[in-house]
């Protein structure tokens, strides 16, 4: 088990080649999990990088069209019937990569999951039955970054949260989840010093 811990501070770490592990960056909506994820993959050697919006955006987007909620992530259906088919597909393609001796680093909110002990239990359990380590990533953000980057990014799919911002603070908090043992502040960070961070505290577990 990971002890819990916050990094702050920046360190440079070559690139390096490691055993099999599940790396999951979680965040809230703008918290920069995508960019550090990205620098992460470069720094390991034998990284593959799963990012869900890049995976299975589009087909999300026609999902919610045939539902006329075009880009609506924030609907019931998007979190009942959508979300949980994009998590499914996330994890065996985890698991494919995991069986070849990748490191999976994926990209996604994970919030709930993170909530989730059963979710994490059963992870965890996987990665171990292929000989891998799980670890759990949190990038945490002040709700007032996230409000201001996700402004500057202009993305349609942040149109329901911008139009409703307290009531999408309300339910999706931008605070740690219980089971993320790795807590990255990102407010002001430079994503390939962050990612090098990380790099640089995993060593020791990966290796």
């Amino acid at each position: 088990m990971i002890n819990e811990i916050s990094i702050k501070g920046s360190v440079r770490t070559p690139a390096g080649h490691y055993q099999p592990a599940l790396i999951l960056i979680g965040g809230g909506a703008a918290s920069g999990k995508s960019r550090i994820s990205i620098e992460l993959a470069q720094l390991i050697s034998n990284a593959v990088l799963l990012d869900k919006d890049s995976l299975f955006g589009v087909w999300v987007d026609a999902l919610l069209y045939t539902h006329d909620r075009p880009t609506d992530r924030d609907c019931t259906v998007y979190w009942d019937c959508i979300r949980p088919l994009e998590y499914k597909c996330l994890e065996r393609l985890a698991y494919d990569h995991l069986q070849l001796g990748k490191v999976v680093v994926i990209d996604a909110p994970l919030r709930p999951e993170l909530n989730d002990p059963g979710w994490i239990n059963r992870i965890d359990g996987a990665c171990l039955a292929l000989g891998a380590k799980l670890i759990a990533v949190w990038v945490e953000v002040s709700p007032e970054c996230a409000h201001q980057r996700m402004r500057q990014r202009s993305e349609s799919r942040d149109k329901w949260k911008l139009e409703n911002w307290n009531e999408f603070v309300r339910r999706q908090s931008y605070s740690a989840p219980c089971a993320a043992k790795l807590v990255l502040q990102n407010d002001g960070m430079q994503p390939k010093s962050a990612a090098s961070i990380i790099i640089a505290s995993l060593s020791p577990i990966l290796i």
